[in-house]
């Protein structure tokens, strides 16, 4: 089962040092991503709450969860957010046949 996530990032100003400086953050991600055994769909830098997006695919949760953890460790990011890819149909035929038992308070 492979995992879609999409990543957002802010990068700390140490960081953006780094960047100017000539660090190749495309390569890193892919560094990143090709050890956890993923691959990388999209990496771009971003205008607004985050400095980062990537769209990465990897085998497992548990892989999604090791890269995501080696980023936040590093420092580099001041804050981040991760958001796990779903099929919404299945959700939504659980919800249709879980919504008949449910009594709101004001019912």
């Amino acid at each position: 089962m492979s995992v879609r996530c999409l990543f957002f990032g802010k990068y700390t100003p140490e960081s953006i040092k780094g960047i100017m400086g000539g660090s190749d953050r495309m390569a890193a991600v892919k560094a990143v991503v090709e050890a956890a055994g993923g691959t990388v769909n999209l990496v771009s830098f971003t205008r607004g709450a985050y400095d980062v997006v990537v769209d990465m695919n990897l085998p497992s949760q548990e892989m999604m969860m090791g890269a995501m953890a080696t980023v936040e460790a590093s420092g580099s990011m001041s804050e981040t957010m991760y958001l796990e890819c779903v099929d919404g149909d299945p959700i939504w035929d659980a919800a249709r046949s879980i919504a008949t038992a449910y009594k709101p308070a004001n019912a």
